[in-house]
């Protein structure tokens, strides 16, 4: 494909997209395959999805898929709440992998102005060694979703509380106390919304290899192609898609497409409540 052809994919924006995919699979979609899937009068776009399986041949539609999205380029959405200096050098430098080396200083800015801080401050190592132990594996990793409304909407937890290795370490230190005082003071909840090349895309959605037949990211879209073709709905954002990413290395500043802030009465509205 040459570079003029190649579109620029925005899962939420399903009616851009979508016409383009089905085109692609012209030759492996049945003429009538919308009424098909209409016909089994599918709940959701997984039920649609699954109608579409049995109509077709699994493995060529997979494939076709596959060829179709590595063609592209793909946005996804990198959720936090940063200040203005942090949204500065992100633009500037990229995003960086998490390392827990780096962090005793972002927790001094994050809590130091919380009335138990003096009880606390002496204990940050202690609190950082045992997250990065037991909190969950994000050392040296970036993540982001698929869906800008799936972090909006479905955990926006990163954008109302920041750094969730921050908030896990504020937790060990305050026994779970709240801190959303600390974490307004934090900045702005914020998208930083990455392009990457469709094979790029594919291979951050399945970070352990593709497992089982249906790799992570062509199965959402998938979904979402099989749902339009039997209602016509192209509102992908309502799906709030939760379709995750993980890289390994970090985010150069050219692939920042934009950083998008989100306004705390948008994010309270569907705050998940995550970190209490």
């Amino acid at each position: 494909m040459m570079e003029s052809d190649r579109i620029t994919v925005d899962f939420d924006n399903g009616a851009a997209w979508l016409p383009g995919l089905a085109a692609h699979l012209g030759n492996i979609l049945p003429q009538y395959v919308g009424e098909a899937i209409a016909g089994t009068q599918p709940a959701g776009p997984n039920d649609a999805s699954i109608a579409l399986y049995q109509l077709v041949d699994k493995h060529a539609l997979i494939e076709g898929v596959r060829a179709w999205i590595t063609d592209q380029d793909v946005l996804v959405y990198h959720g936090t709440r940063i200040n203005e200096a942090q949204r500065s050098s992100i633009l500037r430098e990229g995003l960086k992998l998490m390392s827990t080396a780096d962090r005793i200083s972002a927790i001094e800015a994050f809590l130091g102005d919380h009335p138990r801080w003096p009880e606390i401050a002496h204990r940050v190592p202690q609190a950082i060694a045992f997250v990065g132990r037991s909190g969950g594996v994000r050392e040296g990793m970036v993540f982001a979703l698929l869906s800008r409304s799936g972090l909006v909407r479905g955990c926006n937890h990163y954008l109302v509380e920041g750094s969730e290795f921050d908030h896990h370490v504020a937790n060990y230190l305050l026994d779970s106390e709240i801190c959303h005082e600390q974490n307004r003071r934090r900045g702005i909840g914020s998208l930083v919304q990455i392009r990457l090349r469709g094979e790029a895309a594919l291979r951050a959605a399945n970070p352990h290899g593709e497992l089982g037949d249906q790799p992570n990211l062509i199965g959402e879209l998938i979904e979402a192609l099989a749902w339009w073709l039997a209602t016509g709905d192209s509102d992908t954002e309502a799906f709030e898609e939760g379709a995750a990413l993980v890289f390994y290395d970090p985010i150069p500043p050219l692939q920042i497409n934009a950083i998008i802030q989100v306004s705390d009465e948008e994010l309270w509205e569907h705050y998940d409540n995550r970190m209490r």
